[in-house]
């Protein structure tokens, strides 16, 4: 059975440091990526980075077909790196992290992507568009980045209420999740 895990939010600051990589895949890591999937679903997302649920490690998961259709195909990438980007694209990006905030981002247009699947077995995605977008955003997350690191400052400052308010929240998490690992 999977559980909903509580998503991070902005000001939190899991979401800031450099995740680490996993070097073995364990029973307890399983259940760990089943509930992730579980709640990238349960909160509409079509993507969703260990960070983002407290959990410093280099796994994300995504659904590129989700968000078109009612078919469930999720994809868990273990530790991956980007072997090739190719030209650019601008879209609208929004982050379970940041909830309401919407902006569009400069990112590659067509990118490869290495990773391990949930047996550590090699595996690649080459893709383009919106799935790209997605593997950027979420690959961003185990390295600390957040999408509107990439706005210009005229832009957050747009944004800044919005921000504000989830940062504030954020940072309780950090004094909450510190209260209970002492």
């Amino acid at each position: 059975m999977s559980n909903k895990l509580e998503i991070k939010l902005y000001g939190c600051e899991v979401l800031r440091k450099k995740s680490e990589p996993v070097d073995e895949i364990t029973p307890e890591l399983k259940q760990f990526i089943d509930d992730l999937i579980y709640t990238m679903y349960e909160n509409d997302g079509i993507g969703i980075a260990a960070p983002q649920v407290g959990v410093s490690k280099r796994i994300f998961v995504c659904d590129k077909d989700y968000s078109t259709t009612d078919v469930k195909n999720p994809v868990v990438l273990i530790n991956p790196e980007f072997i090739s980007y190719q030209d650019d694209q601008i879209s609208e990006e929004g982050c379970l992290s940041f909830p309401n905030v919407f902006a569009e981002v400069v990112r590659f247009k067509k990118v490869k992507i290495q990773y391990f699947d949930l047996e550590m077995k090699e595996q690649f995605i080459e893709t383009e568009g919106v799935y790209a977008t997605v593997l950027q955003h979420e690959f961003d997350h185990l390295n600390g980045v957040h999408f509107i690191d990439k706005l210009s400052p005229i832009k957050k400052m747009t944004l800044g209420f919005k921000l504000n308010r989830i940062l504030e929240k954020g940072k309780k998490m950090t004094e909450e999740m510190q209260v209970i690992q002492n």
